[in-house]
């Protein structure tokens, strides 16, 4: 009985942070930048038979790659649908998986069902977590994978032989999501002398080097292919990648980023810190459990060999380990109203940022308004409709467009987008614009026939002016001006061709 409870916790908690996911980005509330129009018209490529090794370059650094096994991963929505919310739903589910993943691990970790509890209800709301599933890039499964690593670690300490296998599985797949997880394997090693870890038998020595191997196998063909540049170029990489930045906020490496407030964070976690540290003094017995959640809350300090970088996802491998402390300080409160209460005041501030940060894609990536998906979708739908298109779909007049992007001349994005809500509604626009080279060429090129014409520009103050000027100049030439309209990050220009 009590194993059929626990499967239907897990089964809700599951289901309690898929929606919780689904509805922070249904119908169209995520990022489609440049980054990410490139992934899925790579994703598209492959199930056209263009088979992937090589991963993309990480960061700035031409000889360092990521895994490949974003772009496969990317490939089983895009079967169904190339609408790339159906993707961020994907990518949902294996994030609100993560929640039973840290459920598991928090539990055994204190032998207590109402920490494992805890830990649930925070990742299934965390707002953290809810960002990265709305976000398309290959860090944002390793908030499953890096908790999973570390519950095979764990498990192997408690005597589990799977546990071993289990955790170079994780690791393998980790560093084919982001490279910079290869910062595990020194981490591995430390909990190794830490928990004392016994060697394996040979049988489980061999099933978790193949793990490992197979998991890792195209990034090793990678490394053959370019002559192992990747691994000679790696202590460099800190340079290429982040550098030292002198203004960088040290104080991320202690915050418990749980309530969106930079103070509060940091206060609670100097708290959360000294209190393990105070348990490991006063009682040796539990010495090995606090040090191995603090070996893996601080294990992206490893990353400050290589330099530092602002990026968001910098410290990703960091917050399910704060979510497991956290939890284990608030099963510590002596009165179960202070629980409950402490419980819905984090339920509560992560669920608020959660409804206000809809529509504006994931803040937290800090994205260009230009790139979330919503207003891409609002911008193409205006065209259409001002073309005479309505929905559903009936005849409209024929137009074209013309863009201008970061990166410039590069027309990815709208590329991407109206190959799929073109084809919903049976006419893709032609394209005014320069040359394209595939796969981004789907759209036909202008006859000079088309009635309207719309000139799509972002916003973005990192475009130099000039090349918005010199766009306008070239399609003035072939109209007339009837309207321009802005998206708050998007604007449209309409013509009238002549």
């Amino acid at each position: 009985m009590k194993g059929r409870k626990t499967i239907t916790f897990l089964v809700l908690i599951f289901v309690f942070a898929f929606v919780v996911r689904f509805l922070s980005v249904w119908p169209s509330n995520t990022i489609i930048g440049f980054d990410q129009a490139r992934d899925l018209f790579d994703s598209a490529k492959i199930l056209q038979g263009d088979l992937r090794v090589v991963g993309p370059t990480a960061g700035n650094n031409p000889n360092l790659h990521h895994g490949v096994l974003w772009l496969y991963f990317m490939t089983v929505p895009l079967l169904f649908s190339h609408n790339p919310i159906y993707v961020v739903l994907w990518n949902s589910l294996f994030n609100a998986f993560s929640a039973v993943v840290i459920y598991l691990l928090a539990k055994d970790l204190f032998k207590s069902k109402k920490v494992g509890i805890i830990a649930g209800v925070i990742t299934a709301v965390s707002y953290y977590y809810v960002s990265f599933s709305g976000w398309l890039s290959n860090p944002t499964i390793t908030l499953l994978t890096v908790p999973l690593f570390f519950f095979g670690v764990w498990k192997y300490y408690r005597g589990k032989t799977w546990g071993l296998p289990l955790s170079m599985l994780a690791l393998g797949l980790s560093i084919q999501f982001e490279l910079f997880f290869i910062y595990l394997i020194p981490v591995f090693f430390i909990l190794v002398l830490v928990l004392r870890l016994k060697f394996p038998s040979f049988k489980v020595f061999i099933y978790s080097l193949s793990a490992i191997i197979c998991t890792l196998s195209t990034m090793l063909a990678t490394e053959i292919k370019f002559h192992f540049a990747g691994v000679i170029s790696l202590l460099s990489a800190g340079k290429l990648v982040g550098g030292v930045n002198q203004n960088y906020d040290y104080a991320k490496f202690l915050s418990l980023d749980l309530l969106q407030n930079k103070n509060l964070d940091l206060v609670l976690g100097i708290l959360a810190i000294s209190f393990l540290v105070f348990e490991i003094v006063r009682n040796p017995l539990i010495r090995k459990r606090n040090l191995f959640l603090l070996v893996w809350f601080f294990s992206p300090t490893i990353m400050l060999l290589l330099g530092t970088h602002n990026a968001p996802w910098f410290l990703i491998g960091k917050p399910a380990a704060a979510i497991i402390i956290t939890a284990y300080l608030i099963s510590k409160l002596k009165f179960k109203f202070l629980i409950i209460s402490a419980i819905i005041f984090f339920v509560y501030m992560n669920l608020s940022a959660v409804k206000s940060s809809y529509g504006l894609g994931q803040p937290l990536l800090e994205p260009d308004k230009a790139a979330i998906l919503s207003k891409q979708i609002e911008v193409m739908k205006y065209t259409y409709e001002k073309s005479g298109w309505g929905t559903p779909p009936t005849g409209g007049q024929a137009f074209a467009i013309d863009t201008v992007t970061n990166p410039l001349y590069i027309n990815a994005v709208w590329a991407w987008n109206f190959d799929w809500y073109g084809k919903k509604l049976g006419y893709k626009p032609t394209w005014l614009g320069g040359d394209q080279l595939p796969p981004y060429n789907t759209l036909n090129k202008a006859t000079g026939k088309e009635k309207y014409m719309f000139l799509i520009i972002d916003e973005t103050s990192r475009i130099p002016p000039v090349y918005t000027q010199n766009a306008i100049k070239n399609i003035s030439k072939s109209g007339k001006l009837l309207e321009e309209k802005s998206f708050d990050g998007i604007s449209v220009m309409t013509w009238f061709g002549n």
